[in-house]
């Protein structure tokens, strides 16, 4: 068996939990992560209160094992380290992330990724919305790094982002790439409206989509959005 720190929740949680779950805790006692503080609904908490924590050796990982789509923030700001999950994840993971590695075997929540720098993410099943993407009020979503989504993705995937590349290999909704400035989206299957606003970057599917009409049709791709002077390139994969 691997060397790792394994969390598994003592229950069904009935409001969410925020806890900033990163490789970090697998370099702490087994004492001191209990104690680490967690905020379950409106209450600050130990995580030791919701989770059961034991360890086996020292590797810089973190095993979730269980469901923990109520659970957000996990690997937010993480450096290193891996985080393997096995179950869902609530909204968040990932958010700011500047390396390391999350393997999500289940389904994932809105804004996987935010604003992240650097660092992989691979999701087995589906994402929700927002991924990539930026904050609200902020300038600039993902912006290295790559997203890999086995499945579906939801709307507004990678919006306002700068660089690095998101991968989905089933469809996704509506509002890809808007106000994008850098980096690749890879769609396999079909997906709604693409590019608005989008300055820089590229995006390449493989099934149907919805192109906004300021785009300039070329020999192999469409370039635009030529209302906001953008140069970003929608192609066929």
């Amino acid at each position: 068996m691997m060397e790792m720190l394994i969390i598994k929740p003592k229950t069904e949680f009935v409001v969410t939990v925020e806890a900033e779950l990163t490789p970090d805790l697998a370099e702490m006692d087994v004492d001191e992560v209990k104690k680490f503080k967690v905020y379950y609904g409106k209450d600050l908490v130990e995580l030791g209160e919701l989770f059961e924590v034991t360890k086996d050796g020292d590797d810089k990982k973190l095993l979730l094992d269980g469901d923990f789509s109520r659970v957000k923030w996990i690997g937010c700001r993480m450096t290193d380290g891996e985080i393997v999950v096995k179950g869902s994840v609530g909204a968040n993971c990932g958010a700011y992330m500047a390396g390391g590695k999350i393997v999500i075997e289940g389904n994932a929540d809105d804004w996987l990724g935010a604003e992240m720098k650097d660092g992989e993410i691979i999701v087995k099943g589906n994402a929700a919305n927002l991924v990539g993407c930026a904050y609200y009020g902020d300038a600039t979503g993902m912006s290295g790094g790559k997203i890999l989504i086995e499945g579906n993705a939801g709307n507004y995937i990678g919006e306002k982002m700068a660089g690095g590349e998101i991968e989905i290999k089933g469809n996704a909704g509506d509002f890809i790439g808007t106000e994008m400035k850098g980096g690749t989206i890879i769609i396999h299957g079909s997906c709604g409206f693409v590019g608005g606003d989008m300055k820089a970057g590229e995006i390449k599917i493989g099934g149907e989509f919805e192109l906004m009409p300021t785009f300039v049709r070329q020999e192999d791709a469409w370039v635009g959005d030529v209302n906001v002077k953008g140069e970003g390139v929608v192609k066929r994969l």
